[in-house]
């Protein structure tokens, strides 16, 4: 089978198509790409899996256009013979067949089978990654996530997911909803060296009483004082290891015992990424029967760079501990044991990283985060119902306050509307400026 052969989603509705160019001239159809649209912000060379944000809004589009009311025409998702562009594209119709349509990851797979293989997706690292992170492996990371109820696809809130997400507004996510989210490291002061915007204890401590934390654990070099949190309610555990490198025992027995005791947790290394998505992977491997390799999908969808180098291979090779140890009870003190049978080669590069660190890889990530991200423009948050596992809308320090949603979250523009036989979709985000 070729890439230009289209295959077929929904039976004479909905196909997916990778071409060299658009295709034209197709009687009663609809063509639409988001190559441009969709666009994933990299950290090095890395280029996806696409973030939950825009997941949901591939979702919520395809959803209306699909709708018999809508038009009797067929739909086709076309993508172009770009491999990044060509993996992500399959990732979105893939989801959406998992999300919209109920199907398992495994049945959303099955019409991309017998293509041309899909480049896997990389790690954020600026060295050589030996370690591929499937189409396939992220589909079923986000079953595994509708399926914990870590994701709802009916009550998301894009805009709040977007807000926070950006560096000047908290870099944070919920990895595991309630119970443990990540966040990049806290400022020592209310602005960085060029004038942006950053948040200290003090705003990440206003914004956790509101959504349950009740410690922080932090994984990397002390830049702030502990008792700016617990002044103001929120324990503060210190669990330092390398950047870069592996956790030890200690430190791995340490973090689940403190996650298994706190009512939820919020965990930081310096991005927010490696050191952090290794831990909460490590969790989510013991208590939620998460295979490594799906975790792996899925912590990138929700917080796009996490888990590097020489700890995307750790993971693999501890599941079996962590199974045990959840059969074992939270008090269980047994040792790592590396399982054979799943051990991936790391490149001596790799190997040297998972001991020695990486020195200045944390620095690096934090700064391609700040670049992809400098637009003075931010959503405004909106509130789908209030809980305690979900933020309010609400600037760090300021009052809460509570927008109503958005029916569209894309409106099509002016001059670029669909149109039958060689129109392209496209969308322009909606935006309003945050008051």
């Amino acid at each position: 089978m070729t890439n230009n052969t289209a295959v077929e989603i929904i039976p004479n509705k909905l196909y997916w198509i990778a071409d060299k160019s658009p295709p034209r001239n197709q009687k009663n159809s609809y063509y639409f790409c988001i190559d441009d649209e969709l666009v994933y912000q990299p950290f090095c060379n890395d280029f996806g899996p696409l973030n939950l944000g825009m997941t949901y809004k591939f979702c919520v589009e395809l959803e209306k256009l699909i709708k018999p009311t809508v038009n009797n025409y067929k739909i086709y998702h076309y993508t172009s013979l770009n491999p990044q562009k060509r993996s992500n594209a399959a990732f979105l119709m893939g989801a959406f067949q998992i999300v919209v349509m109920k199907k398992s990851a495994k049945e959303a797979w099955v019409p991309f089978a017998g293509l041309p293989p899909f480049l896997e997706f990389r790690d954020a690292g600026y060295g050589g990654c030996t370690y591929k992170c499937s189409v396939y492996h992220c589909l079923r990371g986000l079953e595994k996530g509708i399926e914990l109820g870590w994701f709802n696809y009916r009550t998301f809130n894009l805009q709040e997911y977007e807000f926070y997400e950006k560096v000047e507004n908290g870099d944070w996510n919920w990895i595991i909803p309630g119970r443990i989210l990540a966040f990049a490291s806290p400022a020592p002061s209310s602005y960085d060296e060029n004038g942006l915007k950053m948040w200290t204890p003090e705003d990440y401590s206003n914004l956790f009483k509101r959504i349950g934390i009740s410690a922080v654990v932090r994984l990397n070099n002390k830049t702030y004082e502990a008792d700016r949190f617990t002044k103001n309610g929120i324990r503060h555990y210190d669990l330092y290891f390398l950047d870069g490198s592996v956790p030890s025992d200690n430190i791995i027995q340490d973090f689940l015992r403190v996650a298994e005791t706190e009512k939820a947790i919020a965990v930081h290394c310096k991005a927010g990424l490696g050191r952090t998505g290794t831990l909460i992977g490590i969790y989510a491997m013991k208590h939620y029967n998460f295979p490594a390799t799906d975790f792996i999908g899925w912590i990138r969808i929700c917080r796009p760079g996490s888990v590097l180098g020489p700890q995307q291979q750790f993971l693999l090779e501890i599941e079996n501990s962590c199974k045990k140890w959840k059969l074992e009870g939270k008090k269980s003190q047994s040792r790592i044991s590396k399982s054979e049978d799943r051990k991936i080669t790391m490149s001596p590069e790799e190997h040297f990283v998972s001991v020695n660190g990486d020195y200045g890889q944390a620095e690096r990530l934090v700064n391609a985060k700040k670049s992809n991200q400098s637009s003075p423009s931010t959503p405004v948050i909106t509130s789908k119902g209030q809980n305690a596992n979900r933020a309010i809308s609400g600037t760090p320090n300021g009052p809460l306050k509570t927008k109503t949603q958005a029916n569209n979250i894309f409106v099509k523009s002016p001059g670029r509307t669909i149109t039958p036989l060689t129109g392209r979709m496209v969308y322009t985000r909606k935006l309003n400026n945050l008051k």
